[in-house]
């Protein structure tokens, strides 16, 4: 069986993570969710993006999710939303241990974290809205293109950015709903 290991947004790590993980592990997965800000959860994006670049951006809290992961069985699937998906990529492009990445929202080229060949063996998804203005076309079509067979991409009508949340003022139920089925069957490839 494969482990998730569920990364937050920059909101933190609040409830809206929380009940994603929790319904992975209905499916039978086994899922951590590090929090990558010791406790700290913001209400709105500005001030959030604002503490995150503060602290150095997304490659500052790769040590806090290693050092949260005790104990790690099977194939590791990295999965996160916005914030999170560019630490889950660090991560899935530097361990061993990364079978699957699952990138919501934008993506970020791998050339920023001096990654030019894409690990062997590693599956991705990317699910992002199609006019999501944090989505930018240059890091995602880099992504894409190291990816090359390897990534599935995912676009939904829209242009919300954490559209998966439910209760946060972007959320759209539909495409929320079809996220999680297409995450979970990917996931559950790696189980065996």
């Amino acid at each position: 069986m494969a482990t998730v290991i569920l990364l937050h947004s920059a909101l933190g790590l609040t409830r809206h993570v929380h009940d994603w993980a929790d319904a992975f592990r209905e499916d039978g997965h086994a899922v951590e969710t590090p929090d990558m800000f010791g406790g700290e959860t913001f209400r709105d994006l500005d001030t959030a993006t604002a503490f995150v670049d503060a602290e150095g951006g997304p490659p500052a809290f790769v040590h806090a999710v290693a050092s949260q992961m005790h104990d790690v069985d099977g194939p590791v699937v990295f999965a996160g939303f916005s914030l999170g998906g560019a630490v889950a990529e660090i991560l899935a492009f530097t361990r061993a241990d990364a079978a699957g990445l699952v990138v919501m929202h934008g993506t970020l080229s791998p050339a920023w974290f001096g990654v030019d060949t894409w690990p062997a063996g590693l599956r991705a998804q990317h699910h992002y809205m199609a006019d999501d203005p944090w989505v930018e076309d240059d890091e995602r079509e880099a992504f894409a293109a190291l990816a090359g067979d390897a990534l599935e991409e995912f676009v939904y009508p829209g242009d919300a950015h954490l559209f998966a949340f439910e209760g946060w003022r972007e959320y759209d139920a539909e495409a929320s709903h079809r996220l999680y089925e297409r995450v979970t069957e990917f996931v559950s490839e790696f189980d065996g």
